[in-house]
């Protein structure tokens, strides 16, 4: 396994062998990390092209159906997936808990999908509405492979092999997108894109698979089942309750404020989504290797765990604070590009919902540095009060529009934010006290400096280039002034020693 120490050295003993491992294991995160973003940069064009190609192509009501299905189905995917990859990632050793993993992922799957059978049949029998019946059977065969590709994924990710597992999604992302292209074009229904979901789920079960380089053998036995439940109980209740957190918002706004408000918020959403999204997604990965390698180090290598863990989070936040505080700035030629003008009302709330999602960043790595140390169960009831705040402020709030409902959020965020620190600093020995002196001395000044220059591009320009121009210069003038900035206080920090975990 990658991340084992296997190999000694006959006259330098162990320290070689862990010298070398450590060695390889800053290359291995950045390979694995740009595999990983480069998967989602291909999951984000597949879902944007999908998203365009079937609204030129079905009615708004059929597209609506779809919607209303898929989330419906995509509730029971969280349900069937079970935190199963989680469980084999947290495990000392995954290859012996693979087994009993997946054999749990085929009996959740084929339940799921079987109550997705009956459900079709029966709302057939009640209604005799053919075209829904049929989305609802369709999605009924995403349940098994999703479940049994999250034990594949789980393996992979625990045996360091990030590289194959992005390249099993590129190719199930660019399956189900030239699905969708072609049953759309020759039917023209909204069946299309179910059967794009199922046939991209089902090449990266193949996929998995095949990079997995085994099939797993049924298998099972009462302790591992009693503590693979126990834990998919904390994940799967924590996601769903993040799953109808994200979800209630717009149908609250459109409760208070009309149906077009919640489509202006909702795009509004969509749009940081991406950068969400294209962040969270490696972080999420990255944090199970790196904790789970920290978890493994032997007992007097704890100090230096804690910094490879300060270290992560560090990079985390310092990456995270250009991508949002940017697209904040520059939201109106965004929106005027991806969207077009008649979307210009949900330009004004981007910078309110980038502050959130910046806030909320540092949760990325609580799935998994809580799961290595054994208490991901403290998460769930921390996770809950925050939903609940969260839903409570929306509710009180969107009447007053749109506006003030986005700075609410900001609010809420940095409530979430609290609890996270608490919760990383109490039960997975993170020293948010070192991140934060080393987010204040690094990662502030240089964002300030960042926005000002931002700022200042288009204030000077705005009458002598065209908005595209302008959009262009602010994006080029922001990274490089971040990235120089940045690096200028790296260096000074290194040299006067102002933080630990740089110079460890």
């Amino acid at each position: 396994m990658v991340l084992s120490i296997k190999d000694t050295d006959p006259h330098t003993g162990q320290s070689q062998s862990r010298g070398a491992a450590r060695g390889q294991f800053l290359p291995m995160i950045v390979s694995g990390g740009i595999w990983i973003v480069a998967a989602k940069i291909v999951s984000q064009f597949s879902q944007v092209a999908t998203f365009f190609v079937a609204a030129r192509m079905l009615s708004p009501e059929e597209f609506g159906l779809f919607a209303f299905t898929s989330a419906i189905a995509m509730l029971l995917v969280v349900v069937a997936e079970g935190g199963w990859a989680e469980f084999i990632m947290k495990a000392r050793d995954a290859d012996h808990c693979f087994d009993q993993v997946a054999t749990i992922s085929l009996i959740s799957g084929g339940l799921l999908t079987a109550v997705g059978l009956v459900a079709a049949i029966v709302f057939h029998m009640f209604t005799g509405d053919e075209a829904q019946s049929a989305i609802l059977a369709l999605f009924s065969g995403w349940m098994l492979p999703a479940a049994l590709t999250a034990a594949f994924d789980g393996r992979l990710v625990a045996s360091g092999r990030l590289r194959q597992r992005a390249i099993v999604r590129i190719g199930g992302e660019l399956s189900g997108l030239i699905t969708a292209i072609v049953m759309l074009g020759q039917h023209g229904n909204a069946s299309s894109l179910a059967v794009a979901k199922v046939v991209c789920q089902l090449v990266l079960l193949l996929g998995s698979a095949h990079a997995a380089a085994r099939l797993p053998r049924l298998h099972l036995t009462k302790p591992v089942v009693i503590e693979v439940l126990a834990f998919s109980r904390q994940i799967v209740g924590n996601r769903l309750v993040v799953f109808i957190g994200s979800y209630s918002g717009t149908l609250v706004v459109g409760s208070f404020l009309g149906i077009a408000d919640a489509g202006f918020y909702r795009a509004a959403e969509r749009v940081v989504a991406v950068v969400s999204e294209l962040l969270g997604e490696p972080a999420r990965s990255l944090s199970w290797v790196v904790f789970r390698r920290a978890h493994l180090e032997p007992a007097g290598s704890t100090r230096r765990a804690g910094f490879a863990c300060d270290r992560f989070v560090l990079v985390l936040i310092a990456i995270a604070a250009p991508m949002y505080l940017g697209l904040g700035q520059v939201s109106e030629p965004v929106v005027r590009l991806v969207l077009g003008d008649a979307w210009m009302p949900a330009a004004s709330l981007i910078p309110f919902l980038c502050l959130r999602q910046l806030l909320l960043s540092p949760g990325y790595i609580n799935e998994a540095s809580l799961s290595v140390v054994g208490r991901i169960g403290y998460r769930f009831p921390v996770t809950l009060l925050n939903v609940a705040i969260s839903l409570v402020v929306v509710i009180v709030v969107a009447q007053f529009g749109l506006r003030a409902l986005a700075s609410a959020q900001c609010f809420t965020a940095a409530f979430a934010l609290l609890t996270c620190i608490v919760l990383q600093s109490k039960l997975a020995n993170v020293d948010w006290l070192e991140i934060t002196k080393g987010a204040a001395l690094l990662i502030v000044p240089s964002s300030l400096i960042m926005v000002v220059a931002v700022f200042l591009v288009r204030e000077s320009f705005s009458e002598a280039l065209s908005w595209h121009e302008i959009f262009v210069l602010q994006i080029v003038t922001g990274v490089l002034t971040y990235a120089c900035v940045l690096a200028m206080l790296v260096a000074l920090s290194r040299r006067l020693r102002w933080l630990a975990s740089l110079g460890a």
